[in-house]
């Protein structure tokens, strides 16, 4: 399985559920420890997968590309998943310090009003999961038709005159119908009935009588 599947399958079957519980441990006021423990880990987790895979694959993949036009999918899809990726990154970075440190933080960085940027990021983060789901598909299209309708070698192809072995030869087969050597042919000359048979003439005949004379 490729590294960009398996960081797919992290977001849809453990991220996205968990943010949604943490949405409604929200929504029910149980910020601590419930929502507090549930947002860190799903920040924690976020910035080990942007570090270790994101960063890299837009680098190498996407970077190089955007001079020859970022209206590609290829290309814009990438870059949206990292503008919304990174802003909903910096924002529950910053609601999770303030959850850990608020009493420690200077003044200008306390807001008592989290409730917007709570429902932003959630927002941004759930964008930023389709957004790599469309990626993926992209990047990892199915196979097309015109392979599925490859020319298949079957038992009646006709086999390649390379293949066939180079001692072969053609030797002619005899048959009943085939004509005999004529050196071994004997013609013998048959009698039948339909050959003419030599007739007595009345020339012969007085002859006959002229030597009895």
């Amino acid at each position: 399985m490729s590294t960009s599947a398996i960081v797919l399958l992290i977001y849809i079957l453990f991220l996205v559920p968990a943010m949604l519980v943490g949405f409604g441990f929200a929504r029910r006021k149980l910020f601590r420890p419930h929502h507090k423990l549930i947002m860190t880990s799903i920040t924690m987790i976020n910035w080990v997968l942007i570090l270790v895979v994101m960063a890299g694959s837009y680098s190498n993949n996407v970077a190089p590309y955007l001079s020859t036009g970022i209206e590609q999918p290829s290309l814009l899809l990438p870059t949206l998943h990292l503008i919304t990726g990174a802003t909903a990154q910096f924002l529950a970075t910053y609601l999770v310090i303030l959850m850990w440190f608020e009493k420690s933080l200077p003044k200008f960085m306390v807001t008592h009003k989290i409730k917007t940027p709570m429902r932003l990021t959630l927002s941004l983060w759930l964008i930023t999961a389709v957004l790599g789901i469309g990626i993926y598909i992209v990047w990892n299209p199915p196979a097309s038709s015109a392979d599925a309708l490859s020319p298949v070698s079957t038992e009646e192809a006709p086999i390649s005159t390379d293949e066939a072995p180079s001692d072969a030869t053609l030797e002619p087969v005899m048959t009943d119908e085939m004509p005999v050597s004529t050196e071994e042919a004997v013609v013998a000359p048959v009698a039948t009935q339909d050959s003419p048979q030599p007739v007595a003439t009345d020339d012969s005949n007085n002859r006959d009588d002229n030597d009895d004379d």
